[in-house]
């Protein structure tokens, strides 16, 4: 006789209503394929009376949690973000052995291995594929595939927003404000926009795979990040010519005994995959020491793309799979940081105003050239009030960047570099580097 799964959710807004259309229009295959029912007894929401944009009995909807536990689902599905009042209902879910899938970025960054903690002790799954890359599947594969690999680094754009702001002021030369403007009309962008554009929302996602591929206690919400903010049309160009885009990445790396974790805007050679990465796709690169480089992508957002990983973990809780965080090896630690002075390259981009620009730039240009440590590259470029000056450069020491930016009256930005060419070259340069 086929098993029966019910299912409630929590939430049916985007997300939710994208599963729910899923699990309608792909009822009857997913029944072949598992030999399994799936039932959607029960939907929390704020207002019944609402018109969505699924299709469900009125009977489904409900406002009161109590009627989801009456229910008695088999699976509940974590759709409404947040922190309060959805971790007590996911905690509850959990002690009532009910097995959990949840999109809830900004919840499992801050508690996942609290939950993995209860569900390990209930002996029930729990999975959220769809909280990091929307459909794409990069969680499930560093989980359940990639086990007889020690992870090295995970890194990628996370975030859809600011990956679709970044190409279109590039590609269209225009200013940040402007973009976001144009993304927020469109729908690419919330109307507080913060989460996105200050990197937070790739922060969440970043400290997620850092639990599964790297073990480690949860790190505070606001711990060192950069967002988009700061880029402007002028620093794209110049490092355009350089020959480098600037995308919005997040990385967890392993260091020694224990990991780094970071998100800010960082350069990436036109060559490298991650540059063709263009609008409000994702994509992530995974690093194990026996597979090499693996590469995800696809769009990290929407109702169906997220609403598709969902039922896919659904369908994995079904099969009597779950998510398992990496143990923490012995005298482990998480670094945290933000900074571009933890690359062994660094960008510096230099905003000088126009007043300043002959004997401030010529100042400028020789200290990089002779000074600032190992320049690989340099270029300017004149527009508007300003003056611009774009270095990048390997074992600089970042204070001294700062002093020489303000002592001649200059706006310093640094950037990280993922271009593993310029480690090669400072090392086969053999350069001793001013004290």
């Amino acid at each position: 006789m086929m098993k029966k799964w019910k299912i409630a959710l929590l939430g049916l807004g985007t997300v939710g209503s994208g599963v729910v259309t899923i699990l309608q229009t792909h009822r009857e295959r997913i029944r072949k394929q598992l030999g399994a029912d799936l039932e959607v007894v029960g939907a929390l929401v704020r207002n019944p009376a609402k018109s969505r944009k699924v299709e469900v009995e009125s009977d489904v909807l409900t406002m009161d949690i109590q009627t989801i536990w009456e229910r008695e689902p088999d699976i509940i599905i974590d759709a409404m973000g947040g922190l309060d009042p959805t971790l007590g209902y996911i905690e509850e879910a959990i002690s009532r052995q009910c097995h959990v899938v949840s999109a809830n970025k900004e919840m499992l960054a801050a508690y996942g291995p609290h939950l993995h903690h209860l569900a390990e002790e209930q002996n029930v799954s729990l999975l959220y594929e769809a909280s990091v890359g929307g459909g794409i599947p990069v969680l499930n594969a560093l989980s359940q595939l990639l086990h007889a690999n020690r992870i090295t680094r995970v890194y990628g754009i996370l975030n859809g927003t600011t990956n679709y702001i970044l190409t279109k002021m590039e590609e269209e030369n225009l200013a940040y404000e402007e973009v976001l403007a144009q993304a927020q009309e469109l729908g690419f962008a919330e109307a507080d926009p913060t989460a996105d554009v200050e990197g937070y929302d790739a922060f969440n996602k970043i400290q997620i795979i850092g639990h599964l591929c790297f073990g480690g206690k949860t790190q505070p919400l606001a711990s060192e990040r950069e967002g988009i903010v700061s880029v402007t049309s002028e620093e794209i160009e110049v490092y355009g010519k350089l020959g480098y885009r600037v995308k919005l990445l997040a990385v967890a790396e392993r260091q020694g005994s224990g990991y780094s974790l970071r998100v800010g805007p960082t350069l990436v050679p036109h060559s490298h995959q991650l540059a063709g990465v263009k609008n409000e796709y994702n994509a992530v690169f995974v690093t194990g020491d026996i597979v090499g480089d693996l590469l995800f992508t696809g769009k990290g957002a929407g109702a169906l793309p997220t609403g598709s990983a969902v039922v896919e973990d659904v369908l994995q809780v079904v099969s009597g799979r779950t998510f398992a965080l990496e143990q923490e090896e012995a005298g482990g630690r998480t670094v945290i940081h933000g900074e571009a002075e933890t690359s062994e390259a660094v960008a510096a981009f230099f905003t000088l105003p126009k007043r300043e620009t002959d004997s401030a730039k010529i100042r400028l240009l020789s200290f990089l050239s002779s000074e600032a440590g190992f320049l690989h590259a340099v270029d300017t470029l004149e527009a508007g009030e300003g003056s611009y000056i774009a270095a990048i450069l390997s074992g600089a020491d970042v204070q001294v960047l700062q002093a020489f930016a303000k002592h001649v009256d200059a706006v310093l930005h640094l950037r990280a570099v993922l271009d593993d060419r310029l480690a090669l070259a400072f090392r086969e340069a053999n350069v001793t580097l001013p004290i």
